[in-house]
């Protein structure tokens, strides 16, 4: 966990990859309640789905970014907000790389304020760096 003052304005986050398998969407639906079959239904999703097949939820991305968000925090009693452009579908079988980098410090607040994202490997961005932040609360 870094100390507010060991933080500076373009640190980056490690970044961590991690491929989207079916069992995570099942796990991610179980646990959220969202069976939507565009998420579970090769043949529905075929229909309707941008990419022509089964995509991951994008609250599951999000997940994704809470997680390296607060490993990098220490801990999630010090994430005071996390919010989200979602603006590519991420297709099961992606892996995917999140990230984030700080844009700011609240010298009075001793937060941090992080540009997030999660990017295919072809550059789409699955969460978009330039609307989605997230503002730790640092020692």
């Amino acid at each position: 966990m870094p100390g507010f003052d060991e933080v500076a304005v373009g640190d980056a986050l490690p970044a961590v990859e991690q491929r989207i398998e079916q069992a995570d969407l099942v796990r991610y639906a179980g646990a959220s309640g969202d069976f939507n079959p565009l998420h579970w239904e090769p043949e529905f999703a075929a229909k309707v789905s941008p990419t022509g097949g089964v995509i991951a939820h994008g609250m599951l991305n999000m997940g994704l970014v809470s997680r390296v968000v607060t490993a990098w925090a220490g801990g999630p009693e010090r994430v005071r907000s996390l919010s989200a452009s979602f603006r590519a579908p991420c297709p099961v079988g992606s892996t995917v790389t999140i990230g984030g980098e700080v844009v700011d410090k609240d010298d009075r607040a001793r937060t941090a304020i992080l540009q997030v994202w999660v990017t295919l490997p072809d550059g789409a961005k699955v969460i978009n760096r330039r609307s989605s932040r997230a503002v730790v609360q640092l020692d």
